[in-house]
């Protein structure tokens, strides 16, 4: 395990993205040693249904990948060794702070989660716009794997 036993890393859409479509080598390289961590049991990683939905939408509308890639990239995801699917939204808070946040609707739903699942919990994202919420810590791969 990591030296931070207790933290939990709670996967975000564009880290897996970065892997299905490898459009930025390092950010690859960076994504594919953090899920290499996961599956070796170095860190604690969940993710949503709601990511996961965010993922194949994203495939499928952006990148016009066909449904049975989607499908197969999914099911990897799925199948990742040391991955959990944790749905422990607070739709209250998550529409507190879509209010008062300039953020995504989506993204105010995984900080809910995050928010609920504790201080430990750190999103592992891309997205800065996470920053604009004080209860979150956000981490980008490259913080985590170098460690």
């Amino acid at each position: 395990m990591n030296t931070q036993e207790n933290e939990s890393y709670l996967i975000d859409t564009n880290i897996f993205l970065r892997l299905i479509v490898k459009d930025d080598e390092k950010s690859f390289e960076d994504c594919f040693s953090l899920l290499e961590g996961v599956k070796n049991s170095r860190y604690k990683a969940i993710t949503t249904t709601v990511t996961l939905s965010e993922i194949a939408w994203t495939l499928l509308s952006f990148y016009k990948m066909d449904k049975r890639d989607v499908i197969s990239a999914i099911s990897s995801i799925l199948s990742l060794q040391g991955l959990e699917i944790i749905d422990q939204y607070d739709h209250i808070l998550t529409l507190e702070i879509f209010l008062e946040k300039n953020v995504k609707y989506i993204d105010a739903l995984i900080a809910s989660m995050a928010i609920s699942i504790g201080k430990n919990c750190i999103i592992v994202s891309y997205d800065k716009d996470f920053d604009k919420i004080e209860k979150i810590n956000r981490k980008e791969p490259r913080e985590i794997i170098s460690q």
